[in-house]
């Protein structure tokens, strides 16, 4: 299957750029792979404000119920600063299909990693929160994956962040180009059971506006809306399950007992987490192909971001 390479706005030291405060960059395997899929747009909040490299910390502190950026050392809140900046350069962006920012940074940490302090000194600890970017990011773009790097070590996350990031980048690059109500027909079918497997309620939904347009561009504006809502929410297990049940039935009357039992059987282990989803994934796919079931071998399900990044490092 060939893939679509998404719009990522990468924090710049995730991308091998030395801006860290001490001079560094951050070396994550699975980032730097993941990166030559992408088309990487760096950004580093701090340095962009004109802080140099290396430079001394900066700090969140808490006044009157606002958070604030402070650098002890040189007594500056550069609170406004940054604010302008993120507002100025998220809204000269391109149309992108997701963000990985670095985790516990003040500008840029994104889930609630980054400690914040009580007085401007950094002295007293009061909790963990958002970078002052990462905040504004989640507000202007809350339709889109946006993660840090310590949360893609966790694998359900992970694979949760690249299905909607290269999902999106799929139907950016379809909107580019499509001119006709057939070609999103044919667009929402290949996606059918990748929709499915995240809600069964916009999946319908969608299903419904394609059927029923009369203003092909109101209606493709309104489709790629609820595209991204569909897959804003991780799916559960019941929902896998569901969804392989689903394409089972394709399937269930060319099988024999035996197979249909072995099928059964990893989906109560897939259950008991004994196995990974890719397991049955993949005995659907080999079914697919066994029986010439064309419409289901074409379904973004069964790859929908490189194969290349199955793996975390």
């Amino acid at each position: 299957m060939n893939h679509p390479k998404p719009k990522l706005v990468v924090s710049a030291c995730l991308n091998g750029e030395f801006v860290r405060y001490n001079g560094g960059t951050v070396e994550d395997p699975f980032v730097e792979k993941l990166l030559n899929y992408c088309q990487p747009i760096s950004v580093c909040p701090e340095v962009s404000i004109g802080l140099g490299v290396p430079r001394a910390k900066v700090l969140i502190y808490w006044k009157d119920g606002y958070p604030r950026l402070f650098q002890p050392a040189t007594q500056r809140d550069l609170t406004e600063e940054m604010e302008k900046f993120s507002e100025e350069f998220l809204s000269s962006l391109p149309e992108v299909d997701g963000f990985l920012l670095k985790a516990k940074s003040p500008s840029c940490g994104v889930s609630n990693s980054t400690l914040s302090y009580k007085d401007p000194e950094g002295k007293v600890f009061s909790h963990r929160t958002k970078g002052l970017f990462a905040k504004k990011v989640l507000e202007r773009f809350e339709d889109l994956p946006v993660e840090d790097e310590k949360r893609l070590r966790n694998e359900h996350i992970r694979r949760h962040f690249l299905i909607r990031l290269f999902s999106l980048a799929r139907l950016r690059e379809f909107m580019e180009t499509a001119q006709h109500i057939s070609q999103l027909m044919d667009f929402h079918k290949r996606n059918k059971y990748l929709l499915m497997l995240h809600s069964q309620v916009k999946l319908k939904e969608m299903g419904r506006l394609v059927a029923t347009s009369k203003n092909f561009q109101e209606t493709l504006k309104e489709y790629a809306k609820l595209f991204r809502l569909a897959l804003k929410r991780s799916p559960s297990k019941g929902q896998w399950v569901n969804t392989f049940t689903h394409i089972f039935g394709y399937f269930s009357s060319r099988l024999n007992q035996k197979e249909k039992e072995h099928f059964f059987s990893l989906l109560e282990d897939f259950r008991k987490d004994l196995i990974e989803e890719n397991v049955i994934l993949e005995l659907l796919k080999n079914w697919s192909f066994r029986f010439e079931e064309e419409y289901l071998q074409s379904q973004t399900l069964f790859e929908p971001y490189p194969k290349g990044l199955e793996k975390d490092t």
